[in-house]
């Protein structure tokens, strides 16, 4: 019943994509962009804090919260877009650094230097390019949360559902002309021009490309509240979530807490959608940029402490 479920909201969702691009996107991020960022930050607390050393923890707090000081100077209109942007990016780059004398150990290092050789070059040549391929290609990190987790069969048959999910059918839609007629979304959120660039680069607006990548990055948007809001949390962190960072309530007050705080912002995307982004921005930029180290370091050095997840209803 439950693989019933799955495919339906798949194929759903793709549906949805690819008839309404702008309704799929802004109904889901209205709906579930807040929450899933606060379960996402409890998983990998749980998940990861008790296994990294507490110095580390905090330097890449001090970058996360500069990049959160970056999104508000947005909201308050302080310095130009092009300035934050590469501040934000110097920042991503640090949090490679703080992370790199670990990884410097293990196999996973190279693609580390790789990965901030990327952003560095990025801000060289393309800095609003880069953070929006980054925003593209955040919606692919559930799928690295996954294969960190899982074992055995269990990651075998996640990783072959996740190649369908995020790999055949996006490309499918990349390859689909795009709906013509629904391209202004529900009450404030306006028309689909007004967002594209979210999730398109300069070079590519304007182009009969651009329609079918926001269309697709819809729906992979979609696929990551999915797998954050409904398959991490059955997904314990083990042993080690007597020792995370944060003194998270108990499961059920959580619960409770994040659609409280998920209404009270939907209403606040209903209300003025175009503020209500700009103020999510700030919390999705403190779950967007902690995976990058975080995953690095995860597959490379840390020390599992379980052979197999506990799985929690």
């Amino acid at each position: 019943m439950r693989f019933v479920a799955a495919i339906a909201i798949v194929v759903g969702s793709a549906a949805a994509a690819a008839i309404a691009p702008v309704w799929t996107y802004a109904i889901s991020l209205a709906l579930f962009g807040l929450p899933h960022v606060l379960v996402e930050l409890r998983y990998v607390d749980e998940r990861f804090a008790a296994r990294m050393p507490r110095n580390l923890i905090a330097g890449l707090g001090i970058g996360i919260a500069g990049i959160v000081l970056m999104r508000a100077f947005g909201l308050l209109d302080i310095g130009t877009s092009d300035e934050r942007i590469t501040l934000e990016l110097l920042l991503g780059v640090s949090l490679i650094a703080v992370a790199l004398p670990l990884l410097l150990r293990s196999r996973t290092s190279p693609l580390a230097i790789a990965v901030a050789a990327g952003l560095l070059l990025g801000i060289l040549y393309a800095p609003i390019a880069t953070l929006v391929i980054m925003a593209l290609l955040h919606n692919l990190t559930s799928v690295g949360f996954l294969a960190e987790r899982l074992r055995g069969g269990e990651r075998r048959r996640a990783m072959l559902f996740a190649a369908i999910v995020f790999g055949v059918i996006p490309a499918a839609l990349l390859v689909m002309p795009t709906s013509t007629t629904l391209l202004t979304g529900p009450l404030s959120v306006g028309h689909l021009d007004d967002h594209i660039a979210t999730f398109v680069p300069p070079a590519l607006l304007g182009t009969s490309f651009a329609d079918r990548l926001f269309a697709t990055a819809a729906f992979l948007q979609c696929m990551h509240y999915a797998v954050v809001l409904h398959v991490l949390p059955r997904l314990s962190g083990g042993t080690e979530t007597a020792s995370a960072a944060i003194p998270w309530p108990k499961r059920r007050w959580f619960q409770a807490a994040v659609v409280a705080v998920g209404l009270l912002m939907t209403i606040g995307f209903v209300a003025n959608f175009r503020g209500a982004r700009s103020v999510y921005s700030m919390f999705a930029a403190v779950h967007a940029w902690i995976e990058i180290p975080v995953l690095l370091i995860a597959c490379a050095v840390l020390p599992h402490k379980d052979s197999e997840p506990a799985v929690t209803a």
